[in-house]
């Protein structure tokens, strides 16, 4: 006696699994990326200055060492952006700033030689944990079920 199993269903289900999943991770990202770019600008702005502090033509007052850079004309501020690509078939949130010739976000995230990191990138990464770990439980979560 030969049992006959019929599979079609069962792939169908497996199809449709992998489909959901896909458009979840593709939805986690994106929204985990524009995340990031949010808080990293909102940290910019709530950001205490040094008021000892005072130079150039506007009277600039750079923001305390290892807190995120002060808010001067607001060139860095509005150059923040994310996008998301695809990288080896899978989706990739990339956040940063189109500023690049000099490259201030840069000087400005990691310091220099005469200045001391003003984070701004990788606070906004590190403040964005908690709605990393909620936004995966239900968006990719929900997927799931």
């Amino acid at each position: 006696m030969a049992i006959e199993l019929d599979t079609s269903e069962f792939i169908k289900s497996i199809e449709e699994l992998e489909s959901r999943v896909d458009k979840a991770q593709l939805k986690f990202v994106r929204t985990s990326a524009a995340e990031v770019e949010r808080v990293a600008k909102s940290s910019m702005r709530d950001t205490a200055i040094n008021p000892s502090v005072s130079y150039g033509k506007r009277g600039h007052h750079p923001s305390q060492a290892y807190n995120p850079p002060a808010i001067d004309y607001g060139t860095m501020l509005q150059s923040i952006t994310h996008d998301v690509i695809e990288q080896s078939g899978q989706p990739v949130g990339r956040v940063g700033s189109t500023l690049n010739n000099p490259p201030y976000p840069k000087y400005l995230e990691y310091g220099t030689s005469k200045m001391k990191p003003r984070p701004w990138l990788n606070a906004a990464l590190i403040k964005c944990r908690s709605f990393f770990q909620q936004a995966a439980n239900v968006i990719l979560g929900g997927a799931i079920k």
